[in-house]
């Protein structure tokens, strides 16, 4: 019989990615998200209108202009399906000598293999979403020449015109590809921009340690092979068994990605995980785990034009 218990892995892996992701701060929080059967979900949409004029000439009630809320669900269908399976054989010296209970191997897998994932998937989504924007496009995703250009201004630059264009002063995160780490670091000692390093920030309740800052813009460092203008799903298969996400044919890299920290909703749930031990299982003398996973990421219209990239001169 199926050992299933998905909350309580889901716990393990929520634990792992809040330490290894660098983009488990756009998880969706309590009460935006209902998740329902499979692939479907819901997400909470909330819009008013806008002021108009107050009139003291009215005593019947109608002095205040009628305003109006909006409060509803729509519906979205998670566009990641993702599955694997584990073995350990019951008498094998390396199965058994190490610890490898289903906890184990699960936290190890969302800390090696789906935060990486998942953070490639989430970039390219939101510099995809800025690319295909046709209003802003052109502002919004940069060309940076590392050699004849200053990092630190030419994100101070996109920072800037991301906030003039979504009408809001900061709220913003960037993601930075670590490579450029040094570039920063030398930059920072010639530039009139506040730069420090190491800093801890909590975004959206998850602690990020050795933040840069710049000015007031959080900067999370970022595998460098997590950011790519095009991906590759591997489908675990054949010459892609290795699975995960890997840079597309063509890609460019992506130095710096820049959001308003309320413009991503990442969704994901373990839509089943199983467990078969050596008396269970029918294919094998040892235990089985099976793993699906779904996931996904959605920003609201209106949110668009608060993201931006800096894409590398190639």
């Amino acid at each position: 019989m199926a050992i299933q218990n998905e909350t309580t892995y889901q716990n393990f892996i929520d634990q792992e990615l809040a330490e290894a992701s660098a983009t488990e701060w756009m998880a969706a929080g309590e009460g935006q998200v209902r998740y329902g059967e499979g692939k479907e979900v819901e997400i909470a949409t909330l819009s008013t209108t806008g002021l108009g004029d107050y009139d003291n000439t009215k005593t019947d009630g109608s002095a205040y202009p009628s305003g109006a809320v909006t409060s509803k669900w729509k519906s979205h269908t998670m566009g990641m399906d993702r599955g694997v399976k584990f073995a350990l054989d019951r008498t094998s010296p390396e199965d058994m000598a190490f610890p490898a209970t289903v906890e184990n191997v699960i936290r190890q897998f969302a800390r090696t293999q789906l935060a990486p994932e998942q953070d490639a998937y989430r970039i390219h989504r939101l510099y995809a979403l800025a690319e295909a924007d046709a209003k802003y496009q052109a502002t919004h995703v940069l060309t940076y020449d590392e050699a004849a250009e200053d990092i630190i201004e030419k994100l101070c630059e996109l920072a800037q015109t991301l906030e003039t264009d979504s009408q809001r002063t900061g709220g913003f995160v960037a993601l930075v590809a670590s490579n450029l780490k040094t570039k920063f670091l030398k930059g920072s000692t010639d530039t009139y921009n506040n730069v420090t390093f190491e800093q801890q920030v909590e975004i959206n309740g998850v602690i990020y340690s050795h933040v840069m800052m710049v000015n007031d813009l959080p900067c999370i460092f970022v595998p460098a092979g997590r950011m790519n203008t095009v991906i590759s799903v591997q489908t675990g298969r054949g010459d892609q068994a290795a699975g995960g996400i890997q840079k597309g044919e063509n890609a460019k890299s992506i130095c710096a990605l820049v959001t308003a920290v309320d413009g991503p909703l990442a969704l994901s749930k373990i839509d089943s995980l199983k467990q078969f031990g050596p008396a269970e299982n029918q294919l094998f003398d040892g235990t089985a785990i099976q793993a699906r996973y779904l996931y996904d990421l959605v920003v609201p219209e209106d949110k668009v034009v608060s993201i931006g990239a800096l894409v590398a001169k190639e």
